[in-house]
């Protein structure tokens, strides 16, 4: 800095705050000189003449802040030549991280006139992240901080806690009469409902370079994950509209990432939104968090003017829904629940209205859908913990916390039961929440999540990490703001459970050699084909589906029976797939694919049939025998799982090829029938 005459008398020693201001010296009339701090105190109480009068308390108090904030950073190396450069909510910011103890990232800085812009994008982006979480920046690394020094002094985060099995679970048994009821209430309930996916992710994990939602759920159609969620959707309104007679218009969120809104917003434009009206969806941008350097919570730095950045986890949907209003608009639009659900397993819409009718039933603050795990699988379970303190939550607890938890308190660990299961139900990350009771909730806590951290030490000092860390915090960590009393669980049977797509063909290999269920794509393409066919099984009236065989791709074995794909439209619930169902008989290596309102009587199958009734037709199918040539799932070459094939094929080792199909197709509005290989309109 270059040197100015002391200040006469003034509690800064004559130290300018930023020599370079307007405000950083104040030459007074007579000739003498004070610091700016000095010089806005005297003018107050001074009756002579003034550079300038002050206007308004308010005003004098702000700049009185500014510049006390400038000369207590007036000692920061890198950064007090460079406070000309700043407005006053940079100045504000720059105190805050200084206060936090951030002041060697700017050891580095330039000299003013050197790198200012890129100085000035540094605060724009510390903007970005003190805006993006509750409570500001300065709240994040103090945060940070004290879990940083649990973990480092190796605290047990589940310490005072003893896991029980929840009370409040319910079993109903898919196809039966009591799910069906539920389905009924549930379908009562839906025209209320709002529809949330946390869908951060890129599919580079699975070796698929596009978003996950694009991924197909499976070949035989082959729709796309955004699709089938979209079609129940549609679905969906039609019963709420039919229950209702008014127009019905579900809600759906999406909450993207930077590297994913772009190819998300595409795959609904480029689809015509899959059908819904583009005022029904909404993509929410979440940002990332700082990354950190040390143990403590310094920042990490990407050169010498860029914070590092790390996803913050998916439990930002929260903080999203508060802090852009639309839960609260939800709420005052009339709507009573919201479903979350994550984003590549298509089969949570398949038992979701009975869900539903199980939390309107029973009055659910939140329900929980899990499925049978079982003991030490590694999938998290859900648990009801008691704390020393008295406080009990449910919540998920992670399979590697669960075993010695449970040993601590004395027991033999997670062990099966008598059904073969653990007693711990697996989490399937499928929530339902009262909405009335979710915005209260939010209220309280600005939608702040409970967060972890988990740093990669580089020995066993726990000083140093391997690469920068962050917090996080996960959407169904919700859960712990809840009392245990409000909170249900409601499990199905593992056909219906939690199939996601998430690992890559190699990675699913070795999972499936260990006994551990892979969750790469083969998996969730054969679970979507099971699950429907159990359907069948348990809806149809005399229904004979052929039993699942093993076949062997690069992902590892696979047990596969007939392809079936019951779009929504043809059974949003069981009740429906009841009412259009009649004797089905699949042989082994067929293919079924229906789609809208189609009434099929009795139907023996064995190769290929698609039968479609268009919006507005109704399709009357009395009886069928299909035989023909049909379609076969093939393994790919290794030219091919090399790189000669497209990515959605070889993240599953294998192609279907259609040889020969039967289709009975009406896209025109009106009751038609299809007998003896004529179609004919009523």
């Amino acid at each position: 800095m270059r040197a100015l005459p002391r200040c006469e008398g003034c509690i800064f020693d004559g130290r300018l705050a930023a020599p370079s201001t307007k405000e950083a010296a104040s030459v007074r009339l007579d000739g003498s000189i004070k610091c700016s701090e000095a010089w806005r105190r005297e003018r107050r109480w001074t009756d002579g003449h003034y550079a300038r009068a002050p206007t308004d308390i308010r005003e004098q108090s702000r700049e009185n802040d500014v510049l006390v904030a400038m000369a207590a950073l007036e000692s920061v190396r890198g950064l007090s030549e460079n406070l000309g450069l700043l407005a006053e909510r940079d100045v504000a910011l720059a105190e805050s991280l200084a206060a936090e103890g951030q002041q060697e990232i700017f050891a580095a800085w330039d000299a003013p006139g050197t790198g200012d812009a890129e100085k000035l994008d540094f605060f724009k982006q510390i903007r970005t992240l003190d805006g993006n979480y509750p409570g500001g920046l300065g709240c994040y690394l103090r945060n940070a901080r004290g879990l940083l020094q649990a973990s480092a002094e190796g605290a047990n985060p589940l310490a005072g806690w003893t896991p029980s099995v929840p009370r409040d679970t319910f079993r109903p048994e898919v196809g039966s009469e009591e799910f069906m009821a539920y389905e009924e209430l549930g379908a009562s309930e839906v025209g209320a409902c709002c529809f949330v996916i946390p869908a951060g992710g890129l599919g580079e994990r699975l070796g698929f370079h596009g978003v996950k939602l694009a991924l197909p759920a499976e070949l035989v159609t082959p729709s796309k994950v955004l699709e089938v969620y979209c079609a129940y959707l549609r679905a969906f309104q039609d019963l709420a509209e039919k229950k209702s007679s008014s127009r019905s218009r579900l809600p759906l969120v999406i909450m993207a990432s930077s590297d994913t809104e772009a190819g998300i917003r595409s795959l609904l434009e480029s689809n015509n939104y899959f059908g819904l009206e583009p005022e029904q969806v909404t993509i929410l941008l979440q940002e990332k968090v700082a990354a950190l350097a040390r143990s403590d919570a310094l920042l990490s730095m990407e050169g010498r003017y860029k914070v590092g950045t790390k996803p913050h986890g998916h439990g930002d949907i929260h903080f999203l829904l508060h802090s852009k209003g639309m839960a609260k608009r939800w709420l005052e639009e009339g709507r009573r629940w919201v479903l979350f659900f994550q984003d590549t397993n298509t089969l949570y819409l398949t038992t979701f209205l009975c869900s539903l009718g199980v939390s309107a039933k029973h009055g659910l603050r939140a329900n929980v859908v899990a499925m049978p795990r079982k003991a030490k699988e590694a999938v998290g379970s859900i648990a009801r913990l008691t704390h020393s303190d008295g406080k009990c939550i449910v919540a998920n607890v992670e399979y590697n916390q669960l075993e010695p938890l449970l040993k601590a308190t004395g027991g033999d660990g997670d062990v099966n039961g008598p059904d073969g299961f653990s007693p711990y139900p697996g989490n399937t990350n499928e929530l339902i929440f009262s909405l009335p009771q979710y915005v209260s909730v939010l209220e309280e806590t600005g939608g702040q999540m409970p967060e972890f951290i988990n740093p990669k030490y580089t020995d066993a000092s726990r000083s140093t990490f391997k690469s920068p860390t962050r917090l996080e915090c996960m959407m169904q960590d919700f859960l712990k703001l809840l009392p245990a009393e409000e909170v249900g669980v409601t499990c199905y049977p593992l056909e219906f459970g939690y199939f996601p797509c998430k690992n890559d063909i190699a990675t699913a290999a070795r999972l499936a050699a260990e006994g551990t269920p892979p969750h790469g794509a083969a998996s969730a393409e054969a679970a979507v084909y099971h699950a429907y066919a159990e359907l069948l099984r348990r809806v149809g009236r005399t229904s004979h589906v052929a039993a699942p065989t093993a076949r062997h791709w690069c992902g590892g074995p696979q047990l596969l029976g007939p392809a079936v794909v019951l779009w929504p439209s043809f059974a949003p619930s069981c009740a429906e797939l009841r009412r259009r169902l009649g004797e089905v008989v699949l042989e082994e290596g067929s293919t079924l694919e229906v789609r809208g309102d189609v009434h099929l009587g009795r139907l023996t199958l064995a190769g290929a049939l698609r039968v479609v009734a268009g919006e507005g037709a109704t399709l009357h199918v009395p009886q069928l025998e299909v035989r023909n040539r049909g379609g076969e799932f093939v393994a790919l070459t290794e030219a091919e799982q090399a790189g000669e094939a497209p990515e959605e094929l070889r993240i599953r080792g294998y192609r279907y090829v259609l040889h020969e199909v039967e289709e009975i197709k009406v896209s025109e509005p009106g009751i038609y029938t299809y007998a003896d290989g004529t179609l004919t309109r009523s």
